[in-house]
């Protein structure tokens, strides 16, 4: 028996549809085979209800973005994927809705069905329905709970009929195994309402399914029906198996002296030649006996030939070069400093003290300030049936804590010590940190104190492999430092200078991961490859890598086609702003044939040549000094269509600086993290549509009050349940922080 199923589809002619209809058929069936194997073939159908021309439009783009996530979704089997990507769907077209024009009357159904070798899967939100006609028997799919047996919590979860009118909606789904010969059908409401089921099930029986479509869409109008008509039927049959037809024979030779030596027909001319080619051979024998004995007696005469003892170098003149610079720069910082504390002095004595009267008047602005921040705070804490302000009023107390932060500021310039200001500073911050969603760190630990066992370290770079070791580029003596995240051991696996074959390794200075390589790219315009397990440097040609401008800083990888040990290169020219993309070839170890490729088709609204940093997913991003940039398929997407939305607290903040990000999954949920240098903090955001989600912040006070003021680079690993880990790159160690 056959394992494989082929589909035949039925579509309706664009003359057959009604006028007032917007309903939306698409389908996909990949001709890629591995693509076949894993994902299947997507069959779609949108009911539009209402005749409102925008949302055709919203429902033709929720169709498309739903085609994109379930094929590059690959965290998940087919059925999970599917029902993600309706849900993303129906996010983005409730964030849409204002922005399209969408009235409240009209609504999406979506129904999507995979059919994945002898399985169907099926998701469905809303009255759009598929139905699967077997042995002249046909089925609802998914088929409808008993209401004796229906859940009403999950009933009300599931209240939304369409698309876009709930945040979270979970999707109805269904999967079942498919046999030659079954006749699916996914069809609007409308549509089997006017037809019935008795001319449903026949037609799909009786018919192959371009007639069965054709007949349904004439009964539908000869009933009189209009509006929503949808409707795609699919045929299954079984391919045959393949099998041998004939057998093949040896062809005989038709001479009887075929396949014998060939001979001459002079005599002795074959005895002559043989003598000749032995005596070819018999002089290039004596040729080379002849050279051996030269090359052996020169060796032994050369080795009585008296020779200087050699001298060792009793130093290294890159390190003496090194300590006399460093040298030379520190006299000359003693010297500047020295200069200052005079200049800072001079400045100080000759400054006219401040006269009795305007010490009164700061006395007095400082008085009345710390009375308004007590009176504040009394206000925020006083508590009614055991609820203080921040419970009962957020916006009220917002406001109280936001101008005590400011009187505690006008306070400090007045001339009051920020020691003395500290208790009430204090309560202060615990209490916008309730309200604006901040998270002090509590749990930290250092992984590797990098100062210590690397002498003149300076940290620039550092990424995560896929077997969870750190991988450090350092400039301070042009070394790549990895080191094992669960002993806190580092070892050097590349050093600028040394020999790698015929090349001479150069200061580092790009870096990336992905699948079971890291590349390092080098001061010399020199791409290195360093596998996991060998943990050795071996050159890997990058075409036209010495174009690369010297401003650059962003270079990223993503593994091509798991679990094929292959992957993508991109990089961001520092000087014109062009997203480059080097693909790999097909075979390990990854080499990469082409020159490289500009990766986006249009000028993004941010000029790419400012992007802090790079992140790269099923799609690229370009992350801004406020925002990100996303990049689908080359195409970026305006600030307008996503953007990231600002931090509640901007009134007590500074302005936004972002410098570093990344992408993590927790649960089910799929989140930015990103670094404001500005504000020394981690901010998480969703990845679907740029929501503020959470901030962190490092404790006020102790040991770890400044732990995210320097953050060089920083990795937060997915988790399937509980708070994430971020291993953090400061200027002297590495430091593991629990995101609660």
């Amino acid at each position: 028996m056959s394992t494989r199923l082929a589909t035949r589809i039925g579509l309706p002619p664009g003359e057959a549809r009604a006028a007032d209809s917007r309903d939306v058929v698409r389908f996909h069936e990949p001709t890629i085979g591995s693509e076949a194997r894993t994902k299947g073939s997507l069959f779609l159908v949108a009911q539009v209800i209402g005749g409102d021309a925008a949302l055709a439009r919203a429902a033709r783009e929720a169709l498309e973005v739903l085609e994109h996530d379930y094929y590059y979704d690959l965290s998940t089997g087919a059925l999970g994927a599917l029902a993600k990507a309706l849900a993303g769907a129906n996010r983005r077209l409730f964030h849409q809705r204002r922005r399209l024009g969408i009235p409240r009357s009209g609504g999406v159904s979506v129904i999507g069905l995979v059919v994945r070798g002898r399985e169907a899967h099926v998701a469905k939100l809303g009255p759009a329905s598929a139905v699967i006609v077997r042995e002249d028997h046909m089925y609802e799919l998914p088929p409808p709970a008993l209401a004796a047996e229906e859940d009403p919590r999950q009933r009300e979860h599931q209240v939304a009929q369409t698309l876009g009118e709930a945040l979270e909606v979970t999707p109805f789904t269904w999967q079942g195994d498919l046999v030659p010969g079954d006749r699916l059908a996914l069809l609007s409401r409308n549509v089997a309402d006017v037809v019935g089921t008795d001319q449903l099930q026949e037609a799909l029986t009786r018919l192959r399914p371009a007639a069965a479509v054709e007949h349904l869409l004439q009964v539908f109008r000869v009933r009189g029906g209009g509006g929503s008509d949808a409707i795609l039927a699919i045929e299954l049959v079984e391919l045959p198996a393949t099998a041998i037809t004939s057998r093949l024979e040896a062809v005989h030779p038709s001479e009887p002296l075929a396949g014998l030596p060939d001979q001459s027909p002079v005599p002795l001319a074959d005895a002559i030649g043989r003598f000749l080619h032995r005596a070819a051979e018999g002089i290039d024998a004596a040729q080379a006996a002849i050279g051996r004995g030269i090359l052996y007696g020169l060796n032994i005469v050369l080795a009585f030939v008296p020779r200087r003892r050699p001298e060792y170098p009793r130093s290294i003149p890159r390190t003496e070069l090194r300590e006399e610079s460093r040298r030379r720069r520190r006299g000359l910082i003693g010297i500047a400093a020295v200069a200052a504390l005079l200049a800072v002095g001079a400045t100080v004595a000759s400054l006219p003290k401040p006269r009795p009267t305007e010490a009164i008047l700061r006395a007095s602005v400082a008085r009345a300030a710390i009375v308004e921040a007590q009176e504040a705070l009394a206000h925020v804490a006083e508590r009614v049936e055991g609820r203080d302000l921040i419970d009962r009023d957020p916006e009220h107390a917002k406001e109280l804590l936001n101008s005590a932060f400011a009187a505690i500021a006008r306070a400090e310039a007045a001339g009051i010590p920020a020691s003395s200001m500290g208790a009430m500073q204090l309560v202060v911050d615990r209490g916008l940190d309730t309200i604006y969603v901040v998270t002090r760190i509590g749990e930290a630990s250092t992984v590797a104190d990098l100062a210590t066992a690397f002498p003149d370290e300076e940290a620039r770079d550092m990424v995560v492999a896929s077997d969870g070791s750190l991988w450090v580029a350092e400039v301070g003596r042009g070394r790549l430092i990895r080191v094992d995240p669960a002993t806190g051991v580092g070892a050097v696996v590349y050093r600028s200078g040394q020999k790698v074959g015929s090349l001479t390794a150069g200061a580092p200075w790009l870096l990336a991961t992905a699948a079971t390589d890291v590349v390092l790219v080098d001061r010399q315009h020199q791409a290195w490859r360093f596998d996991l397990v060998e943990q050795l440097p071996h050159a890997l040609v990058l075409p036209e890598i010495a174009k690369l401008s010297p401003a650059t800083h962003l270079l990223t990888a993503l593994q091509n086609r798991p679990p094929l040990e292959i992957f993508n290169l991109y990089a961001v020219d520092g000087a014109s702003g062009e997203v480059l993309k080097w693909s790999p070839g097909t075979s390990l170890p990854v080499t990469y044939p082409s020159v490289p490729q500009p990766f986006l088709t249009e000028k993004p609204d941010l000029p790419a040549a400012e992007a802090r940093d790079l992140f790269v997913d099923a799609n690229l991003w370009l992350l801004q000094a406020g925002t990100v940039t996303r990049v689908n398929f080359g195409l970026p997407l305006p600030q307008g269509d996503f953007s990231l939305d600002p931090p509640p607290d901007g009134e007590v903040r500074h302005p936004r600086d972002y410098r570093l990000i990344d992408g993590a999954t927790i649960g089910d949920r799929d989140l930015f993290y990103v670094y404001d240098a500005a504000n020394a903090r981690i901010i998480a955001f969703q990845r679907a549509d740029g929501a503020f989600v959470k901030q962190w912040l490092a404790p006020a006070s102790g040991p770890r009050a400044g732990l995210l003021d320097h953050v060089l680079a920083f990795e937060v690993s997915s988790v399937p349940d509980g708070p994430p880990a971020a291993f953090v790159l400061t200027p002297d160690r590495i430091v593991r922080v629990v995101l609660e």
